[in-house]
């Protein structure tokens, strides 16, 4: 009897072992090593900084003898006073609602084209990227060139027909529709083959249904094309979104945020804070305040997608 209880022990022990030995989480090392270096990688160029510069925009911050004096919150204050700020502020909304008007949508036409095209789709896929290729810099500098109100190219030609010239980058008016005009021609990019894998991983069998039922392109584009990629837009919108309200390199080389500031946006702003005038503190309070900003739209806009979901 009591042979069989001590049996009986040991079987509800070796299996509780168990149980507990099924209950724990198995890390797989392999993976984890080969992740690790581009993990260190990411948090020292992306966590540290956003982390150092919430300590830098603490203080008057002074390169010779850092950190500084330490002035809390003042630096936020002082650059929401300021009237330049609210007009960097305003140009960047606007570039944004440009840039969403005349760019964004472009690649997903794109990629609807090319979802139609039967032959040589491997070459013009090729093509949609090779404006990627070139350097952003090297592509502003062309079109700057274009844009020159004496002898630049779409003053030449406009002339031929009796229009012009026109100042682009030096008149008010114009200059931020200069400014986004290259991205509705450059397009293309990676983004066109993102929404052309969506496009094409969409069941053919729908496609086919709608087609009995009587559907024409545009209404299979609204009821099916448009809702299956509506995850692929979200997730790119976010990236838009961010690349056009961090816009630094294109403003810079093509108006340095001129004429008189109508071309200053809070990229630039944040440039001339700590690099013309040394002020780090205030440029570094400047890049946490637009980090904050992007980072609520995104939320916003996610919490809204869920929601229609």
């Amino acid at each position: 009897m009591e042979n069989h209880l001590e049996l009986k022990r040991h079987a509800v022990a070796k299996t509780q072992v168990e149980a507990r030995t099924r209950g724990r989480i198995r890390i797989r090392w392999t993976p984890v090593l080969f992740l690790l270096p581009s993990l260190i990688v990411f948090f020292v160029f992306k966590y540290y900084l956003i982390l150092d510069a919430v300590y830098i925009s603490l203080f008057n911050y002074d390169i010779v003898n850092p950190p500084g004096k330490f002035v809390g919150l003042g630096n936020y204050f002082e650059f929401l006073k300021s009237e330049t700020f609210w007009v960097a502020m305003k140009n960047t909304m606007i570039f944004f609602v440009l840039s969403v008007a005349m760019v964004f949508w472009v690649p997903i036409v794109q990629a609807l084209f090319l979802s139609q095209v039967k032959r040589w789709n491997g070459f013009y896929r090729v093509l949609y990227q090779i404006p990627g290729v070139l350097p952003v810099v090297a592509g502003v500098l062309l079109w700057k060139w274009m844009y020159n109100p004496d002898h630049g190219l779409f003053n030449y030609l406009l002339a031929k027909i009796g229009l012009g010239p026109y100042g682009w980058l030096n008149d008010l008016h114009m200059t931020k529709f200069a400014i986004v005009l290259p991205g509705f021609f450059t397009g293309g990019g990676v983004g066109v083959l993102l929404y052309y894998a969506a496009i094409k991983s969409i069941s053919a069998e729908l496609f086919e249904a709608a087609k009995i039922d009587g559907c024409g392109p545009w209404r299979r584009m609204g009821i099916i094309i448009l809702p299956n990629i509506k995850f692929v837009i979200l997730i790119q919108f976010v990236g838009f979104m961010s690349g056009v309200l961090l816009s630094f390199d294109n403003i810079f080389v093509m108006t340095q945020g001129g004429p008189a500031d109508a071309s200053l946006v809070v990229a630039l702003m944040i440039q001339r804070t700590a690099f013309v005038q040394s002020r780090f503190g205030i440029s570094a309070a400047l890049s946490f305040f637009m980090f904050i900003v992007i980072a609520v739209l995104t939320v916003i806009q996610f919490r809204l997608q869920k929601e229609e979901d």
